[in-house]
């Protein structure tokens, strides 16, 4: 907040908070500017004859942009920013890799968390206008692999090693599995269709007692019905390859089990309960 605070100083007449900051800014706080060497300057578009020079802060971009993808908030003085849209092109576009950008989007996008969020559809029209710009080839591959149903950035690097390292294709984001009663076995953060591969993502909040019981049960349930768990920590991360394997050798499995006690077609009660919404 400091940061957004010293780059909100800076603005003048003509420029606008765009990328991490815009979002951060617009409550989406899965976007706080953090990297390994600190908190990153923010970016800051300038419009032609803006006299705004770099610091620490801040970051000026002179590239276009366009009246539409101008919004003010309201932070007890208004405040000239990006769209969310266009800040999510932005995060994308000067993200270090694609993983990282992908990331971005599906932190931008998602809709399984009560944060301010935009749309793919919107996000791939800010590409459309900014063929010329540095980094659009990066985003156009990353809306490519995006989703709208990423809830943690974990997760999205947990789906990218099982897409562009283990190989696997058509996995389900966040979905819910079913017994064959109609019961529900649990939300999986992803699943093989195919196979009953199950994939899950243990971030930090999952070390807590209540969640680690909540995530025990709901994994025998999945085995229980017949679907092969694979489970991905941080420190699985730092040997992707490992982890990769980890999952090449789950979908063989999952492949191998003749049991198939559950479905991912919801029963009609799904649609009406409360605690689907995040899911539908």
């Amino acid at each position: 907040m400091q940061r957004v605070d010293d780059a909100v100083g800076l603005l003048l007449p003509g420029t606008a908070l765009g990328g991490w900051a815009s979002l951060f800014l617009q409550g989406n706080d899965w976007f706080d500017g953090w990297s390994g060497d600190g908190v990153r300057p923010a970016l800051v578009h300038c419009s032609p004859g803006t006299q705004l020079r770099r610091r620490d802060v801040i970051t000026p971009f002179r590239g276009r942009i366009l009246a539409e993808e101008l919004t003010t908030v309201d932070v007890g003085e208004r405040v000239a920013a990006t769209t969310l849209a266009r800040a999510a092109f932005d995060e994308a576009r000067t993200a270090p890799d694609l993983r990282a950008a992908v990331v971005a989007i599906d932190m931008a996008v998602s809709t399984t968390h009560r944060r301010p969020r935009t749309t793919l559809e919107a996000v791939r029209r800010v590409e459309a206008r900014h063929v010329k710009v540095r980094g659009v080839v990066q985003v156009r591959r990353a809306l490519d692999l995006a989703s709208e149903r990423s809830a943690s950035p974990a997760e999205t690097r947990t789906r990218l090693v099982a897409q562009l390292d283990a190989g696997l294709t058509g996995l389900r984001v966040n979905a819910p599995l079913f017994d064959l009663d109609g019961a529900l076995l649990g939300v999986a953060d992803l699943v093989d269709p195919e196979t009953g591969l199950v994939i899950e993502t243990d971030g930090a909040g999952h070390r807590e007692i209540e969640q680690h019981t909540l995530d025990n049960r709901r994994e025998e349930a999945f085995e229980r019905a017949g679907c092969v768990v694979v489970r991905a920590t941080a420190l699985d991360h730092r040997d992707r390859w490992g982890l990769s394997a980890r999952i090449v050798r789950g979908r063989l499995d999952a492949d191998r089990t003749s049991r198939r006690r559950w479905t991912l077609e919801p029963p009609r009660w799904w649609s009406t309960w409360p605690g689907a919404r995040p899911w539908l």
